[in-house]
């Protein structure tokens, strides 16, 4: 649990001027236009036409194969239309805080955040499929600035933290934040997304989706596409049997689905990494995860069998 004094100490650094740049004047503009239901596609598409970088945006994402279209989307009034107002407004949210961490010490931290947090956004848009009542894209926002509040972490503590996030990054890095700081990053990215204005739901899930008793779907899809992340990118005994016992759990994922699962979110993260100007090498080669994940699986089956004829033969001593 948190205490007071610390919550008061991060509240303070999410609020200082000083630490979080202005968002883009567009990002602004588009924001306060679709806090207003009744504002219309022109406004949106005059609005982001003034800035060349968040029209160019908008239309790669339309035209990416997140969207599937069958026919390319060629200008920003169709694309604007076919993303809808909601869509638009978790953009423009997403390219303000891109921008108010690409510069300052936590450069160094902002590639490695980017290349894994598109992983957990490919990873949570596939098993969002599992959750009907999940919409997909706001997965897809919510996998995406999962783990910002190691950005706001960084910006406000400089190169103590990025030593800190690299002694531990991985499966280890909640923990020693929450020893150092008494919360972790999760908790600190829900309360910036809170103060940014953020959906209550996006914001609430990036605050326990570390949580290991979380029944909340989209808190346990982000949670999950974390792993996968983490699998991908560090594929190790224990990345990957965290990541398989979740699966399994909750995801009811064999390993052709896990398979099938890590290639898609591999080939999407490569093409994604060009749209978000990550400047980082393609996700590891992925036959070292998949064996491990084999292994992983395997060991699973044979110990649920051993206790399945343990179970019949102390079934058989005393019926």
């Amino acid at each position: 649990m948190t205490n007071e004094k610390t919550i008061r100490r991060i509240e303070r650094l999410i609020q200082c001027p000083d630490l979080l740049h202005t968002p883009p004047e567009v990002a602004q503009s588009l924001l306060q236009l679709t806090e207003n239901e009744d504002c219309s596609t022109h406004e949106i598409v005059e609005c982001i036409k003034s800035d060349p970088a968040m029209a160019s945006r908008v239309m790669r994402l339309v035209n990416s194969p997140r969207f599937g279209l069958n026919t390319p989307v060629s200008n920003l009034h169709q694309a604007v239309a076919l993303l809808g107002q909601r869509s638009m407004r978790l953009i423009a949210m997403t390219f303000s805080i891109t921008y108010t961490f690409s510069s300052g010490s936590v450069r160094e931290l902002y590639n490695d955040f980017w290349r894994r947090a598109l992983t957990v956004a490919a990873a949570s848009f596939q098993l969002s499929r599992k959750f009907p009542s999940i919409n997909a894209q706001d997965a897809y926002t919510t996998g995406l600035l999962a783990h910002v509040g190691t950005l706001l972490l960084a910006q406000a503590e400089g190169e103590w933290y990025l030593a800190f996030y690299q002694q531990h990054v991985g499966l280890g890095l909640p923990a020693a934040e929450r020893d150092y700081y008494g919360v972790d990053h999760a908790e600190i990215g829900g309360l910036l997304l809170r103060n940014w204005n953020f959906p209550p739901a996006i914001a609430d899930s990036v605050r326990i989706h570390l949580d290991e008793e979380t029944d909340e779907p989209l808190a346990l899809i982000i949670r999950a596409g974390s792993l996968v992340s983490g699998a991908i990118w560090d594929p190790n005994g224990a990345s990957v049997a965290a990541c398989r016992k979740v699966l399994s759990e909750h995801f009811d994922i064999d390993i052709d689905e896990f398979t099938e699962l890590v290639l898609r979110c591999r080939d999407e993260v490569v093409l994604e990494m060009d749209l978000y100007g990550v400047q980082s090498e393609a996700p590891p080669d992925p036959s070292h995860l998949l064996e491990l994940a084999r292994q992983r699986y395997l060991e699973a089956s044979l110990q649920s069998a051993l206790e399945m004829d343990s179970f019949e033969s102390i079934f058989e001593q005393n019926f």
